[in-house]
């Protein structure tokens, strides 16, 4: 009997998957902020698929949460310890880097 296999394969490739989801619209929003449209806050990036979180990023928060394609920012607490690392934490949201195949992932997703 063949093994039931989700639709991106292994948790690493569903969890990327949804994080460059989460990404696009926050990249997206960036860029009707920076053009001076009003926002709302910008999405959890973790893996969680039904994740609502929501927090505020200043446009240098921003710009140090894209200084690698392989960090995130997720809501504290949001971290799947075996596939990132914590690199700081914010009150309202923390950075986070992938590690093995999920940074492998991710870099191909970019």
């Amino acid at each position: 009997m063949d093994e039931f296999r989700p639709s991106f394969g292994s948790r690493e490739e569903r969890i990327a998957h949804n994080e460059a989801w989460c990404r696009n619209l926050n990249e997206r929003k960036a860029l009707w902020m920076k053009s001076g449209l009003p926002a709302a806050g910008f999405r959890c990036e973790c893996g969680h698929m039904n994740c609502g979180a929501r927090f505020h990023l200043s446009g240098t928060q921003w710009k140090e949460a894209r200084k690698r394609s392989d960090r995130f920012v997720v809501a504290p607490g949001h971290v799947a310890r075996d596939v990132e690392v914590v690199v700081k934490e914010y009150p309202d949201f923390w950075l986070v880097e992938k590690q093995g195949e999920a940074e492998k992932i991710v870099e191909e997703l970019e």
